[in-house]
């Protein structure tokens, strides 16, 4: 394999998703049919950290950097608002058309470009990744995140431990609790109610975190609806009792109190707003990144015609909360910052308090959601590193 990697920081300054990057590069290997992007947004807080993410629709390379500067963004944005001593960062593979997962080779070759950057990005699992791809990274470059946590830095796990104590190595049922605690502190908020009880939900996806959710949904009495357009996760939604839209049928138009964006981001527009009014929704919550096509004006509009939007990186937070506590640990091992899998799941759960913190100063300051989570989120990584091993001992 001959990898090339190319520095492309200074020619994208002009790009409308640039946003004050430090670090953006490209990395080839035609042998293998391997093309990557990885950007470094911000490393104030400390190492930047982001999965990497393996697509095959992406049309061009344009629509992979807009992707991976906009995700990069998004991931200092979530990791300040979740109180992680991180930055953000992201890569995208360009996958093979017709393709879901990457090769082992196209997995050694991002683990190299994350190595080119020196230690500035630690990688982790996205989507078209599982454990096992990430573990074929790990034999290349140690800036790896979301291992098993027998494996995370090779140090031995505290006395005492039984197994069922180690968190998951698959964050997704971690972003799909955070979740789950974002359409209930929305309810809290936007319907007074501790319970979902008779509460309608439309899901977009039933992909793994999507598929959680559901569950979690059902389980607190919430009517869930699902749409997917893979007959794969169709069959899967039908086998485990939701009912699924037809292929073709808006989900966006189906009647329901919350809608749950659980797929690919951007499709909240002003005219996807006016379905989501006339389907008599109140809440917008769900684990998408970047749900908003454009932030500004479309958290405006969806203030503007009532209906409370939880900011998608806050709400989706649980699985990078979870790496993130894993990394730091294993990065300076000891036995208050192990992050069991309970200390994980309350650490998640503060996602409800954090939301509802969010939409009272929104109502108060008069601004959108968006905004107070931006605001928030800047204050904390425009302070500078955090002490890692006191912020999280303190988590715990």
């Amino acid at each position: 394999m001959t990898l090339t990697i190319n520095t492309m920081t200074d020619t994208l300054k002009d790009h409308p998703a640039f946003d004050g990057h430090e670090t953006v590069i490209m990395a080839e290997d035609t042998d293998i049919g391997f093309k990557a992007f990885i950007a470094v947004h911000n490393t104030s807080r400390g190492q930047a950290l982001g999965g990497c993410r393996y697509w095959s629709r992406y049309r061009n390379d344009d629509e992979a950097i807009t992707d991976v500067l906009r995700l990069s963004r998004g991931m200092t944005y979530k990791n300040a608002v979740a109180d992680l001593p991180l930055g953000g960062g992201k890569s995208v593979i360009i996958g093979t058309p017709g393709t879901r997962h990457p090769t082992a080779e196209m997995m050694q070759a991002v683990a190299k470009a994350v190595n080119a950057i020196y230690g500035q990005y630690v990688t982790a699992e996205d989507v078209g990744m599982s454990v096992d791809h990430m573990l074929i990274a790990r034999g290349v470059t140690r800036h790896v995140a979301g291992l098993p946590i027998e494996i995370a830095g090779g140090h031995a796990m505290p006395d005492g431990l039984n197994p069922a104590d180690y968190p998951h190595a698959d964050p997704s049922p971690y972003t799909a609790y955070g979740t789950f605690q974002s359409v209930r502190a929305a309810v809290k908020h936007k319907m007074g109610r501790d319970d979902l009880t008779g509460l309608t939900v439309s899901v977009k996806g039933y992909g793994n975190v999507a598929r959680t959710l559901c569950k979690y949904l059902a389980d607190a009495g919430a009517v869930v609806t699902v749409s997917e357009i893979d007959d794969g996760r169709i069959a899967q939604a039908k086998e485990d009792g939701f009912a699924v839209l037809d292929k073709g049928v808006d989900i966006m138009a189906h009647k329901a109190d919350i809608y749950a964006p659980c797929a690919l981001g951007g499709d909240i527009t002003p005219d996807s707003i006016d379905v989501l009014v006339s389907a008599g929704v109140k809440i917008v919550a769900g684990c998408a990144n970047n749900q908003l096509a454009v932030i500004d004006r479309d958290s405006k509009l969806l203030t503007g015609k009532g209906i409370l939007y939880a900011p998608d990186y806050v709400a989706n937070a649980g699985g990078v909360i979870a790496v993130g506590m894993q990394h730091v640990w294993s990065d300076v091992p000891n036995a208050a910052t192990f992050p069991t899998h309970d200390k994980t799941m309350m650490r998640v759960g503060n996602i409800y308090k954090t939301l509802l913190e969010i939409f009272a100063r929104a109502e108060t300051e008069g601004k959108t959601t968006a905004q107070v989570a931006d605001e928030i989120a800047r204050e904390r990584f425009s302070v500078g590193k955090a002490g890692k091993v006191e912020v999280m001992a303190a988590a715990a």
